[in-house]
């Protein structure tokens, strides 16, 4: 089943991507059933690497909504990074969007990138709170926008590598929003794929 067709998991969650991780990743695995953990490959202009993208989803509306575990480990060239991602498309979260870091929308648009490219805007100019905005452009990939320290709205479309599944919306859109606050250019970042976490 793809992702545009129902909405698999959490729909809102912390976020936590660490560019120090490395497979098993067990270390940043949480006991729950509910915990998802994602080990993605990333490539920009100058450099590539791997990251580790968890996602601690949240209780029901109304609960408390305690912030995640750290990270376990000395920081890196690339510190890690804690954030809250909302889906935009949940009414049941609506009333999280306003502190949501990351914006994700996860359902197909009908004319792939012009409808996600405006989709991304308007849900960054909608919540000037908020960093990024992710939507799927197609069932496999996204298109994500992200907001600099003068509030200009850069939009990148990441590229997909060989024949890997399409990754999450949401971890797309957490590893660009991690990438961003660690002083990195969104238009640097080539690639987010899915890598094997043992």
């Amino acid at each position: 089943m793809s992702e545009g067709t129902t909405a698999p998991g959490p729909d809102a969650a912390w976020a936590t991507v660490c560019f120090s991780a490395q497979p098993p990743c067990a270390a940043l695995r949480g006991d729950g059933p509910a915990d998802r953990v994602s080990f993605v490959g990333w490539r920009s202009d100058a450099a590539d690497g791997s990251a580790l993208v968890r996602s601690d989803p949240l209780p029901s509306p109304g609960d408390r909504y305690p912030y995640p575990a750290p990270c376990p480990h000395a920081d890196g060239p690339l510190g890690c990074d804690v954030h809250l991602w909302v889906d935009a498309d949940s009414p049941g979260r609506a009333g999280l969007m306003e502190q949501a870091d990351v914006l994700v929308s996860r359902v197909p648009l009908p004319l792939p990138f012009a409808s996600a490219h405006r989709r991304v805007r308007g849900l960054l100019a909608g919540h000037p709170g908020c960093l990024a905005a992710a939507a799927l452009d197609t069932a496999t990939t996204c298109v994500v926008g992200v907001r600099d320290r003068t509030g200009a709205v850069s939009v990148v479309r990441l590229e997909r590598s060989g024949s890997a599944a399409p990754l999450p919306a949401h971890v797309v859109g957490s590893v660009v929003h991690a990438w961003a606050v660690s002083g990195g250019s969104p238009r640097a970042l080539r690639s987010v794929v899915p890598m094997l976490c043992s």
